[in-house]
């Protein structure tokens, strides 16, 4: 049941109205049918007992042995007319509102002493041989709806006898025509038409509303991958122009604090580099070889971890335009250059997929991931796969791996194993961390695993 729920604010809302408005619109023609079946009933019972008080009017006052005749020349199959010395019909259902109006409006267009006694009778075969007399509420419900269903009966008929002032007898019958159920032809058009108007200005409205939250989706997904994006249209409902304004300004802040943070990260680099060359200098004086040594190595790699944080800074602050790029091409060219130089790199494309990327910016990270499973583990081997809603990239190798407690720790910047799992250590710790920011900034996401036969596994995945 829930499958068939739709799942969108769009369909939601138009199934709710579709709904609602449908069943109101039925309620509304069960209600007007029940109205009209009994403003018709009262209309023909007041035509009825005016033509029956005519009738019984002119039997009464024309002389004994012209009532047979007049009688006979009124008489046919739907206007039965007959004399009698004592009523043919028995009182049935005397109390219900139908016999009811029509004796009362038999006997007010009578005279007086024209008539002792009017009999009204209905006859159905016992479904509606009590008419609308219920005991309950719901017993009025029931009978009123099988009544809307399937309209009325074909083989009901009113009958009214009434007594002349010298006590005879003049009955009349007339079957009474079948009501127009309520689903008939008429009532399913209209309420098909009502349905599908319904539908169409529901979709139009609601698609009109739903549309800036789309977009505003949109923004937010195309956020994850360019702060530098332009900004989202101000249009639409008040509640959504104030929505898209502060996705706008958010995106301003980020901006901002991301250009101040990359600002000063390049600045404390580059002003790190005239006291470490102070250092390098006075490092020379020092008369212990011994020492002289290691505070030059320190120095070397303080410069590294300098250099590698202002080309980082340095290419963040880049603004590369994004691409579509064969990524099967991309990884090509990477490995070609890396087996070309002697290293043990595989690669595997089943597929050449386009990807929308900032294609230096990947190739970079990419670069980093593929190098590290080299250095680390020996050898690499590289595998796209194309998933249709994503790309996915796995690196692997078949070193030790990373102890499971440091997999989350060295994607941070700066940071490295303890114990290397090569005998050369090298790196400063920001290689995994740019791949990572770099995915991060295409909306993808990287994932670090130890592979059961033994090494690391890299997976990236891209969403299209």
């Amino acid at each position: 049941m829930r499958r068939l729920f739709p799942r969108s604010l769009a369909g939601q809302t138009i199934l709710v109205l579709f709904v609602g408005l449908t069943v109101s619109h039925a309620i509304s023609m069960v209600i007007h049918s029940i109205d009209r079946e009994e403003v018709i009933s009262s209309m023909g019972g007041r035509q009825m007992a005016r033509r029956i008080a005519n009738i019984a009017h002119l039997v009464s006052e024309s002389p004994l042995e012209w009532r047979e005749l007049i009688v006979a020349a009124l008489n046919d199959p739907a206007f039965q007319v007959s004399l009698s010395p004592v009523s043919r019909f028995i009182p049935r259902g005397e109390g219900n509102w139908r016999t009811r109006i029509i004796r009362e409006n038999v006997e007010r267009q009578l005279l007086e002493d024209s008539v002792h006694q009017v009999i009204v009778q209905f006859l159905n075969q016992a479904e509606l041989s009590s008419s609308y007399e219920y005991k309950t509420v719901l017993q009025w419900i029931q009978a009123a709806a099988r009544r809307i269903v399937r309209g009325s009966p074909a083989n009901e008929s009113l009958r009214i006898s009434v007594e002349l002032k010298d006590g005879e007898w003049i009955n009349f019958s007339s079957p009474i025509p079948r009501s127009e159920p309520l689903w008939a032809n008429t009532s399913v058009i209209s309420v098909l038409l009502m349905a599908l108007a319904v539908v169409v200005l529901s979709v139009w409205v609601v698609r009109k509303l739903t549309a800036p939250l789309e977009v505003l989706a949109w923004a937010a997904r195309r956020l994850g991958k360019d702060v530098d994006a332009p900004p989202l249209l101000e249009t639409g409902p008040i509640e959504v122009r104030q929505a898209s304004r502060a996705f706008n300004e958010m995106q301003e802040r980020l901006r901002r604090f991301i250009d101040n943070r990359t600002r000063m990260l390049a600045a404390i680099s580059h002003d790190l580099r005239t006291p470490i060359t102070l250092l390098r200098l006075r490092a020379e004086l020092v008369e212990d070889e011994e020492l002289q040594t290691k505070m030059v190595a320190t120095l070397d790699e303080m410069e590294a971890m300098i250099a590698s944080t202002l080309a980082f800074a340095r290419d963040d602050a880049e603004s590369e335009e994004t691409r579509n790029v064969d990524i099967s091409a991309l990884l090509g060219s990477i490995c070609d250059d890396m087996s070309d130089a002697g290293l043990p790199v595989r690669l595997e494309t089943p597929c050449r997929p386009f990807y929308e990327c900032r294609p230096r910016a990947l190739k970079r990270a990419l670069t980093n991931l593929i190098e590290n499973a080299v250095k680390y583990g020996g050898d690499a081997y590289v595998r796209l796969e194309d998933n249709g809603d994503t790309l996915k990239i796995t690196v692997q190798d078949n070193g030790p791996g990373i102890p499971a407690d440091q997999l989350d720790q060295v994607l941070t910047p700066f940071y490295r194993v303890e114990q290397s799992r090569s005998q050369e250590t090298g790196g400063i710790g920001l290689g995994l961390s740019v791949a990572q920011t770099v995915v991060q900034a295409h909306g993808g996401q990287l994932a670090l695993t130890n592979r059961k036969e033994g090494g690391l596994r890299v997976s990236i995945e891209l969403p299209r």
